[in-house]
């Protein structure tokens, strides 16, 4: 029996033995809590009783990593997080993203690789390796994997180490959203520009074709339209001579290499480039999320289920679509007449356009634009549903707007569906197409609601499409469906 340094929580103890057995049994396991239960508590209790340590921590965003660092110690536990390159390589400033293809095709140009001279490192997190690696001329990124500590913590992009005797995957719904990237314009034609020294004039014709497309088009951009798999054999080996050679101008390319290799999506001057994330396939593996939609692209033995007890209050707006053909000016004038509403009756209200488009409709009316606001902040404030503050910031807010359904571009989906057949998942459309979107619509509902203690916020689902997820929402959401005009009477 392991002692708890915090009071357990009723059934905490209980699901941390069921845990134990399962990791024993080198189990993949998916386990759900309302957000508050204390699930890192009931994991971490279960990984001492099994004897799974050390043990890889997954999180999405680093800046989680402390947060389990610190429930960790309370357990008497070292936990280390491990950062990626772009914190921990001194030549992030110089090569910037190409620095992970240098990392594994040049590495022997390195002045860095090396390991320090001494074997085993102790140290808190990434910030405290780096500064000895700065005096002591090794490399830091690699260095973390000698660190001993019995909870390795880092994101999900990072390489996984190896030698470790169980894998925690934390808010693991986030698996369901590939890994984006946004390029604008200008640095795709500055890529372009990168890469004529070493192209030929074929490639080149193909690749100003592409360019003029994006220019008047938006919409998913299938680059295999301008480029046959010789030309993109040509420009990669292009981008790994560069690499070599001539490394700033690799770091220009390289948003070419990535919009050539993977579904991409141009809404005016942004680019959107998606990829898969990686198969985890690790055992024993525990998937921790708070909100257990629909199937994961993961394959498990076993579910802890702990049912949510407190619901959050939501409403559909049937009346309001994001989708391409249904938003048009009209639409949009609906959806500011919704955010008038609701701006009446709530003091602090946050707001996620489903989509760049929707945004720009909406920015007019937002007194803070893709920013943390100050403390003490009132009015709107208008977020991306899947832009840089869609995960790891904590907005508290009165009501949240989620205006639109943030569903992937059907290209970045038929690729998706064609990875999980591959892979034998049994429900390869509902993965590509519902997960995503109801994984990042719940990820935007938490940026407002961390503590369980606190009334949670209202929540508006501005898209008749949320009609259809009814079963799977229901269960950690209490909604009502109502049309715009009644919205807006009620607030008169």
């Amino acid at each position: 029996m392991v002692e708890w340094p915090v009071t357990p929580r009723p059934g905490q103890r209980e699901t941390a033995e069921k845990l134990a057995e399962l990791i024993e049994q080198r189990a993949r396991v998916l386990f759900s809590a309302p957000v508050g239960w204390g699930k890192t508590h009931a994991v971490i209790a279960a990984l001492i009783q099994a004897r799974a340590l050390p043990a890889l921590w997954l999180v999405r965003a680093l800046v989680l990593g402390p947060r389990v660092a610190e429930d960790a110690a309370l357990w008497g536990l070292v936990s280390f997080v491990a950062a990626g390159r772009e914190r921990t390589c001194p030549l992030w400033e110089q090569m910037r993203d190409a620095v992970h293809d240098f990392c594994k095709l040049a590495r022997f140009r390195c002045p860095y690789a090396r390991l320090p001279a001494s074997p085993l490192l102790t140290a808190s997190d990434w910030k405290e390796l780096v500064e000895r690696a700065q005096t002591e001329n090794f490399c830091a990124y690699f260095a973390q994997d000698l660190i001993e500590c019995d909870v390795l913590i880092q994101n999900y992009n990072r390489r996984l180490r190896s030698y470790v005797r169980a894998v925690v995957v934390d808010e693991a719904h986030n698996l369901a959203a590939p890994d984006e990237r946004a390029i604008t314009l200008a640095q795709l034609a500055e890529a372009v520009s990168a890469v004529r020294p070493f192209a030929s004039a074929r490639l080149i014709n193909a690749l100003e074709k592409l360019v003029k497309y994006v220019l008047v088009k938006e919409g998913s951009l299938d680059a295999s339209l301008f480029l046959d798999e010789d030309a993109r054999e040509e420009l990669l080996c292009a981008y790994r001579t560069l690499l070599v050679e001539e490394p700033a101008r690799a770091r220009t390319m390289y948003p070419l290499t990535l919009l050539v290799q993977n579904p991409t999506y141009v809404e005016g001057e942004r680019i959107t480039i998606y990829r898969p994330r990686r198969t985890l396939t690790f055992r024993p593996a525990i998937f921790v999320t708070a909100t257990p939609l629909l199937p994961l692209p993961v394959k498990v033995d076993a579910e802890i289920k702990i049912p949510w007890q407190r619901k959050i209050p939501a409403v559909v707006v049937t009346t309001l679509s994001s989708k391409f053909d249904e938003f048009d000016t009209k639409m949009a004038l609906n959806y500011k007449k919704l955010l008038i509403a609701v701006a009446k009756k709530y003091r602090r209200v946050l707001v996620f356009a489903a989509s760049e488009r929707v945004s720009k409709e909406l920015e007019a009316w937002a007194q803070y634009i893709e920013s943390v606001p100050p403390s003490d902040w009132e009015g709107i404030v208008l977020l991306r549903a899947r832009g840089r503050y869609s995960e790891g910031v904590n907005l508290s807010a009165d009501a949240v707007v989620i205006a639109g359904a943030p569903y992937l571009p059907p290209e970045v989906t038929d690729r998706l569906v064609k990875v999980y057949k591959a892979e034998g998942q049994a429900e390869p459309l509902k993965l590509a197409v519902d997960a995503p979107m109801l994984a990042q619509t719940i990820q935007c509902i938490g940026r407002a609601w961390r503590d369980p203690k606190k009334d949670p916020p209202t929540v508006y689902l501005a898209d008749w499409r949320y009609t259809r997820y009814a079963k799977e929402l229901g269960e950690f959401l209490e909604i009502e469906e109502r049309p715009l005009d009644e919205l807006e009477r009620n607030t008169a």
